[in-house]
């Protein structure tokens, strides 16, 4: 008989100003979504359950849109009556609406508002971590520095509100050093998050990568749980290029994407094909039989 896998919550604290961003942050749009939607829908297709968002007061002008969009995406939302002052003042309150489940989760996915390059596929894979580690805090880490979501046990979550008067949370994982594990993700873009404007011009531009919208048929589609998803490639991408970043992007296409068929503007290309900018691509898996 297989084991129910511990039930793992997230918590989602979006009810800051985004004031270096100029602009709230969870609204910015990424492939025609909120980036709060996005968020959310990463951290439900992972199997984090349930995901709290802590939104701005009703009052604010940015409040009742970033509450609809993570309610619509399937979260729970939190909605203040006064601004939280800091993050952790969102996330104390996110703990107190966990307590009322009948069974609290045995750990939290603590992720920002902020974060575009999170998907399905990562959450997966750090939730598994922790479930192999649950006595652990586990965060990614790309290129040296580390990102979110950070998985963290539920004992070490009820700490936080005991924590001293103005220290973040980020004193909880310098006292629990010792019990932090730490997973390597290849690409820096799916752990980075946004502060400014210089932030979200880059990742637009991708300094020398380039975000590109792939669509997804049959059993492609099937494997990602959704018709279309954003690959990071390199300037004058090929489809070789293309394979390779399906693979290590999205895991669920990696036993398929070698063998998979490219469309670049509707037509079949091989590997050596360039996949300009711009380009309509798609992946279309072979049909078997006859």
């Amino acid at each position: 008989m297989t084991p129910t896998p511990h039930p793992i919550a997230a918590i989602v604290p979006a009810a800051g100003e985004s004031r270096r961003m100029g602009r709230p942050k969870p609204l910015l749009e990424f492939e025609g979504r909120p980036l709060i939607a996005r968020v959310v829908s990463a951290l439900l297709e992972g199997g984090a359950r349930p995901v709290v968002v802590v939104s701005p007061p009703g009052d604010s002008p940015e409040g009742p849109p970033i509450a609809r969009a993570a309610a619509e995406a399937g979260a729970a939302v939190l909605t203040p009556k006064t601004r939280p002052a800091e993050m952790r003042d969102s996330v104390e309150m996110a703990i107190e609406e966990l307590k009322q489940l009948d069974s609290p989760p045995a750990a939290v996915a603590l992720a920002p508002a902020d974060g575009p390059g999170l998907d399905g596929a990562l959450v997966v894979r750090l939730l598994n971590a922790w479930r192999e580690n649950p006595e652990r805090i586990v965060i990614p880490t790309a290129g040296g520095r580390r990102g979110h979501p950070v998985v963290i046990p539920w004992r070490f979550m009820n700490e936080i509100p005991s924590l001293p008067a103005g220290v973040g949370i980020n004193a909880l994982m310098a006292e629990r050093a010792e019990d932090i594990i730490e997973i390597d993700v290849a690409d820096e873009a799916r752990i980075a998050d946004l502060d400014t404007p210089e932030d979200l011009q880059r990742l637009r531009t991708g300094e020398g990568r380039q975000a590109r919208t792939v669509r997804l048929f049959a059993v492609a589609r099937e494997r990602v749980g959704r018709s279309e998803i954003t690959v990071e490639l390199p300037e004058g991408a090929t489809v070789a290029d293309l394979r390779a970043a399906l693979a290590e992007q999205f895991p669920p296409l990696a036993p398929i994407a070698a063998r998979v068929m490219i469309a670049v503007d509707s037509e079949y290309a091989d590997d050596a094909a360039v996949a300009p900018p711009g380009a309509s691509l798609a992946v279309i898996p072979p049909v078997s039989g006859g």
